[in-house]
C-alpha cells in the first residue's frame, strides 16, 4: 500500500516487541515474548484491520472491474455494489452464478495469504435471494458454510424483512428508548425516580 519502510518498521516492532505474563489464580506467571499478532485491546489493532480490509476492499473492485466478480446493479443509475465492511463483519452480494462465488472464495483465500485473516465458516452464512433451498444449501457447500435465513439482523438492523410494518422496528425502537433513557439518566440525575 506504499507504506514507508520506517513507518513498517516500527509496525513490526511493536508487534515482536511485546511482553506478558498469565495470571494463574490470581497470580503472575513469568513473563514471556510474544511470539507474533496482535494482543486484545492493543490500540494498534483497529489501525491494522482498517489496513487489511482496505487491501480486501481493493482486490473486490479490481475483480469487479475485470469482470472476475460481479456485484448487483442498484436502481436509478446507482453503482453495483459487491461488498460491504464494517469492523470484522463483511458482506459480499453478487449474481447467483457458480463462477462468481467460485471467484469469491479465490479472492478471500488470496486475501487470507496476503493478511493472514480467514473467513470463519462457522460465524457465516449463505442467502439467497429468490432461490429454492436446495440451491442455496448446494452454493453453501462452496464456502463450507451454513444457509442463512431472512430476515436477518446486520448492525442491529433487520436485513429482508418487510420494513413497511411498525412491528418490524419494535426491537430498534427499544433498543433507542433504552439508550436515551439511559442518557436521560446520566445527564440529568436528578430528574429520574
Amino acid at each position: 500500500m506504499g507504506f514507508p519502510a520506517k513507518l513498517r518498521n516500527w509496525v513490526m516492532g511493536i508487534l515482536f516487541a511485546g511482553r506478558g505474563s498469565i495470571l494463574v489464580n490470581g497470580s503472575p506467571t513469568g513473563e514471556f515474548q510474544y511470539k507474533r499478532g496482535l494482543r486484545q485491546g492493543d490500540p494498534l489493532s483497529p489501525y491494522l484491520f482498517i489496513t487489511a480490509m482496505e487491501a480486501l476492499h481493493v482486490m473486490t473492485e479490481r475483480a469487479k472491474q475485470n469482470y472476475i466478480f460481479s456485484g448487483i446493479k442498484l436502481p436509478k443509475g446507482s453503482p453495483y455494489l459487491t461488498h460491504m465492511l464494517y469492523t470484522d463483519d463483511s458482506i459480499f452480494v453478487g449474481d447467483w452464478e457458480v463462477n462468481s462465488v467460485m471467484n469469491l472464495k479465490r479472492i478471500l483465500r488470496i486475501f487470507y495469504l496476503i493478511s493472514g485473516l480467514k473467513v470463519n465458516p462457522r460465524k457465516s452464512q449463505l442467502y439467497g435471494v429468490g432461490m429454492n433451498d436446495e440451491e442455496v444449501k448446494n452454493m453453501a457447500l462452496i464456502f463450507n458454510c451454513r444457509v442463512g435465513k431472512f430476515p436477518f439482523v446486520y448492525l442491529g438492523l433487520k436485513v429482508g424483512a418487510n420494513m413497511n410494518r411498525l412491528a418490524n422496528w419494535k426491537e430498534v425502537i427499544d433498543m433507542f428508548n433504552k439508550r436515551l433513557s439511559n442518557w436521560k439518566a446520566k445527564t440529568y440525575p436528578s430528574l429520574e425516580g
